[in-house]
């Protein structure tokens, strides 16, 4: 058989003119002929997926300076908010998205070709297109949230992202926020409607298909949506947030509260870390506090003494979790993506936002329980409206500190947002809401050749020869 590499040179695989090739040479068009082609192919999708949890919460609130930042000058200037850091930053996360949806891209369109022996054969492949599907939903939706506007009446028909379903060479303009929802949507949909028996928590099963989408609806505000498509996966959640289902998502075995946990074989969240005699380079924000019954503490702070000089050393809170790992060279398996406990805070927010703030209070009660935390008082007045959001969200906080969640969450929500001097002694800046670097921009590479790509407000388009 005939053999030819997928390849574009120098030219969009996914959008736009960058610059991506496919590891994976396959035949064309009857490479991927076979279920366990198409699921190799597949599974280099999943590979592809940007890891930029560490990144997005220098971003955010999560972390504060050490005396070591300045150590690494380029994310000092990303935690800074410096224009040249944000703009070097998204060109690798907008590369490395769009390479995820054009092997999604080259996989999708020939799986109408893959021949199949039977009925596991079938069930195989209509789980594979599934997952396809969903993956690229996905992608959009990090991309959707990163380089485009929030969701308000007023802001459907700006620019969100460039959508694309083939491999060949197009040079084609952002779509509107509307009909980049619209085509998520549309993914899971489809990603839906197939049989998705997916059991390994590093594919994407149907219930992380649910779980996105109601994060998808709570992001435009249809929170009963965001209820309809949430509620039904916590029937049996907190079965799942026991002590030990929590210490195993930080470890490589197998853990109940994953959703959807890609499989990774190397080491996490070194950025982080200086080196394991001296530190690390941020620590966690000194408003971020636990319940000392809490089980979420021992693996979210990593106690360190660091040498602020050297007759003076500091006791810091580091982050625990994968840098935790790190430390102690534990064997990093899986990438926490999505789980039980972020549905649960989606079901909370849209509950808050819609009303039912006793169903709320009620949800939100179940898991402090099962983490240890005592229950909140459904009778407490100030335990309302926006009180009652907020109070959610730092429930949230602490649940996902470090992974890179706060960023879209104050993206969504607006306000201001602090800059700290090394261990938060003082105020450095503020990010205020509104602030033109909340999307980022689209990168050099993208627009050099595609003269129909826009870039968002307030960010120059450099000028290519």
């Amino acid at each position: 058989m005939k053999r030819i590499a997928i390849y574009l040179f120098a030219v969009v695989l996914a959008s736009g003119c960058l610059d991506i090739k496919l590891e994976d040479q396959y035949s064309d068009p009857d490479a991927i002929s076979t279920v366990q082609r198409a699921r190799e192919l597949l599974s280099s999708a999943y590979n592809s997926i940007p890891r930029i949890q560490v990144q997005l919460s220098v971003l955010s609130d999560d972390f504060i300076p050490t005396n070591l930042s300045g150590s690494y000058a380029e994310m000092l200037n990303l935690y800074n908010w410096q224009e040249r850091a944000i703009d070097d930053f998204s060109s690798t996360v907008w590369m490395d998205y769009y390479m995820t949806v054009a092997t999604l891209n080259a996989l999708i369109p020939r799986l109408d070709n893959v021949q199949t022996e039977g009925a596991e054969d079938e069930a195989a492949l209509a789980c594979i297109r599934s997952e396809a599907y969903a993956l690229k939903a996905f992608c959009y939706f990090d991309l959707l949230r990163l380089y485009g506007p929030v969701w308000t009446d007023d802001n459907m028909d700006k620019d969100g992202i460039i959508l694309k379903d083939r491999l060949e060479l197009q040079f084609l303009p952002r779509s509107s926020v509307k009909d980049c929802i619209d085509e998520i949507i549309r993914l899971l949909d489809a990603a839906a409607d197939l049989e998705n028996n997916a059991t390994e928590v590093y594919y994407m099963g149907k219930d992380a298909i649910s779980a996105i989408r109601a994060e998808v609806e709570l992001w435009r505000g249809d929170y009963e949506a965001a209820i309809s498509y949430g509620l039904p996966l916590l029937g049996d959640a907190a079965s799942r947030w026991t002590q030990t289902d929590y210490d195993n998502m930080w470890s490589a075995s197998d853990s109940r509260e994953r959703l959807f946990a890609p499989y990774i074989f190397d080491t996490f969240y070194t950025d982080l870390c200086y080196d394991r005699e001296s530190g690390d380079y941020y620590i966690l924000n000194n408003d971020i506090v636990f319940e000392e019954s809490d089980m979420r503490e021992a693996w979210t702070v990593y106690p360190y003494t660091m040498a602020a000089d050297t007759d003076n050393p500091r006791q810091t809170r580091n982050l625990g979790k994968y840098n935790r790992m790190y430390y102690e060279s534990m064997d990093v398996r899986y990438i926490n993506t999505i789980r039980y406990s972020g549905v649960c805070f989606t079901v909370a927010e849209a509950y808050a936002r819609n009303n039912q703030e006793s169903e709320a209070v009620s949800l939100m009660n179940t898991y402090l329980e099962a983490r240890g935390v005592p229950a909140w008082d459904e009778t407490d007045p100030d335990l309302t409206g926006d009180a009652l959001i907020q109070a959610v969200l730092e429930e949230k906080r602490k649940e996902f500190v470090g992974e890179g969640t706060r960023w879209y969450d104050l993206k969504r929500l607006g306000g201001d947002l602090s800059r700290y001097s090394n261990f938060g002694n003082s105020v450095s800046s503020t990010i205020r809401e509104g602030d033109y670097r909340w999307l980022l921009p689209i990168p050099r590479a993208e627009y050099r050749y595609n003269e129909t790509v826009t870039q968002n407000p307030d960010w120059p388009v450099i000028a290519v020869e």
